[in-house]
């Protein structure tokens, strides 16, 4: 299955557009025996340069970044390029250490039975950032950037992205995700349309 996602941005550069997530046909039951992933993971090092090229990466130093698997493997993700990207190490506050983290709070919540696999799946696929914020906690800002808190959706402003000249309304996919210098608000939908597009796929 792949999944669409509403385009957003982010400082660690994980584009919806090339990398929209991607899952095997399997259950909780299958993701949830010890050594799932060692028997799945397969990502030939041609698909892995692949990956690089995709996001213009074409040099980096060791440690910088890993080719990643946006929904992870332990989630029941594929090894497809639709579901691989070079995550950073080293940006902050988002970077692939705090994912790990993300990844593995999912998986103990879908064996445990407190959340089902495709709401995880969707999840991570969707918004990482703000899915670590209500599964994990809140030490990651959102990329809004300032509170501790989420930014409230309830504003009743349309936000827009300067750079991708996307907006959405007030509790759609990615509303709380546009980076601060890329964040611009409107009024209303009208004023938006004036020179911007809403985003695909968002109510």
């Amino acid at each position: 299955m792949v999944f669409r996602s509403c385009p957003h941005g982010r400082n660690d550069d994980q584009s919806p557009a090339k990398t929209p997530g991607d899952t095997l046909e399997v259950t909780k039951a299958d993701i949830c025996v010890p050594g799932y992933t060692k028997k799945v993971r397969n990502v030939p090092e041609s698909v892995k340069r692949q990956a690089y090229a995709e996001y213009g990466i074409t040099s980096h130093k060791p440690g910088e970044y890993e080719i990643d698997h946006l929904i992870s493997l332990e989630l029941g993700g594929s090894n497809s390029l639709n579901n691989l990207w070079p995550q950073s190490y080293v940006t902050s506050p988002y970077n692939a250490h705090k994912k790990d983290v993300l990844e593995n709070k999912l998986h103990k919540l879908v064996c445990d039975g407190a959340i089902d696999l495709k709401t995880a799946q969707k999840a991570i696929a969707t918004d990482w950032i703000g899915a670590y914020r209500k599964y994990v906690g809140t030490d990651l800002p959102p990329l809004s950037g300032g509170n501790s808190t989420p930014a409230a959706s309830s504003s009743g402003q349309i936000v827009g992205n300067k750079k991708s000249k996307i907006y959405r309304a007030p509790g759609s996919p990615g509303y709380n995700s546009v980076s601060a210098a890329n964040r611009v608000t409107f009024k209303s939908e009208e004023e938006a349309a004036a020179g911007y597009r809403k985003a695909k796929n968002c109510p």
